[in-house]
């Protein structure tokens, strides 16, 4: 009888440890546990439900008991004060470190501590920092390099219409972000796209800059600037731009609505069977007798009424918004010659010299009636009079504009 009251003694105070977190005595039922505790009626234990059941550094074990966690996943998994190691799973004081990553921004870890410094850009603590030599007498540099701000190594850390350019002040040529001050970079202009010089830069002209088409709003009634991107030395655009081909219809307009006819007042000279006329590789409408024309006519199709090659008409047929007809030849295209006030073509804006013969405007940079892939037409003709910097993929002027 001893032995027995002895074993009884030993599993009540075995069950009592096993309920300290739950129920400081015996349970007969889960109510009596604390919050993600259940009560086990074959010992009278609360047992813990998960590891979310027990303290922070504690972990629920196969038995349903707390215990002290033997390997940290994540810092979530330390008491406060501390931070997980991944590399050993163990919880470490705040202010130690074995790596890097284990150090706030702008500090790197140096003899087992978190000191001011980086190794490489990602290490700053804001995008546009980087990673640059601690410059002669400056303090607390124990790993030769600090984070610097306003500095650049490329132009994705700077500032939407920004430039990455060499400091003119700075000795050793160090690059710091700048505004780019060429051109109306997205500002709004008041004429259809392609108008000629209506975009003026910061010397009050605008040859190469274009009105384009801002496709983020209903086609035809928003337009903004592109600035001008073929110069030597400027074909790189700012931060959030891309220089992209511009490319305009003709200043011909035409109603959608009426079809294949819709440019028949502007036929071409080359004769054409509108029985041949057929769904192109790439959509739309192709002509056989066009496609093989010499010279030959860009993305023509037939018109019955005068069995001749001509434009198509390229707009939505949204009413209220204008439509054009496609080139089909150069002649169709802007004719460009040399501006003797900018000494530049006065629709793409290449240098030029003035009086020259052959004139360069019209030769080798003349305006060329290029295929293009329209979503709705297939390939037509459009009109290649330059590149522009204008939003990037992905991006729109309200974006880049924005503070």
């Amino acid at each position: 009888m001893k032995r027995s009251a002895a074993a009884l003694a030993l599993l009540c105070c075995l069950a009592s440890q096993g309920c300290k977190k739950g129920a400081a005595n015996l349970c007969t039922g889960s109510a009596q546990c604390g919050s993600g505790f259940s009560c086990d009626p074959a010992t009278g234990a609360c047992r813990c439900d998960s590891d979310s059941s027990c303290a922070v550094a504690e972990s629920c074990n196969e038995a349903g008991f707390c215990q002290p966690r033997l390997r940290c996943d994540g810092t979530a998994d330390c008491a406060t004060g501390s931070l997980c190691d991944s590399g050993s799973g163990v919880c470490i004081p705040q202010g130690t470190c074995k790596t890097d990553v284990q150090c706030a921004a702008g500090q790197v870890c140096q003899d087992f501590a978190c000191v001011r410094g980086c190794r490489k850009n990602g290490d700053c603590s804001a995008p546009s920092d980087v990673c640059r030599a601690c410059p002669a007498g400056t303090p607390d540099c124990a790993v030769g390099r600090i984070c610097a701000e306003g500095r650049c190594d490329s132009q994705v850390t700077c500032r939407y219409g920004d430039v990455c350019a060499a400091d003119p002040n700075d000795p050793n040529h160090e690059t710091l972000c700048t505004p780019d001050t060429r051109g109306p970079f997205c500002q709004t202009c008041g004429r259809q796209a392609g108008t000629i010089s209506y975009c003026p830069d910061a010397n009050g002209f605008g040859n190469g800059n274009f009105c384009l088409i801002d496709a983020s709003q209903p086609l035809g009634q928003a337009f903004f600037c592109g600035v001008d991107c073929t110069q030597p030395g400027q074909t790189e655009c700012p931060n959030g731009y891309q220089c992209r081909d511009i490319r305009i219809v003709t200043a011909s307009n035409c109603q959608p609505s009426a079809g294949l006819a819709a440019c028949a007042s502007h036929p071409s000279s080359t004769g054409c069977d509108p029985a041949k006329n057929h769904a192109g590789q790439n959509g739309g409408i192709v002509n056989d007798d066009c496609e093989a024309a010499l010279p030959s006519l860009t993305g023509a199709v037939c018109d019955a009424g005068t069995r001749k090659c001509v434009p198509q008409c390229v707009g939505t047929g949204e009413t209220g918004v204008q439509a054009f007809c496609s080139c089909i030849r150069d002649s169709d295209c802007p004719q460009d010659a040399c501006d003797s006030r900018t000494r530049a073509c006065s629709v793409s804006g290449r240098p030029c010299i003035v009086g020259q013969v052959p004139d360069d405007c019209q030769n080798q940079f003349a305006i060329r009636c290029v295929k293009t892939t329209d979503a709705r037409l297939g390939d037509i003709g459009s009109c290649r009079v330059g590149r522009n910097c204008a939003p990037a993929e992905g991006f729109t002027c309200k974006a880049l504009r924005a503070p």
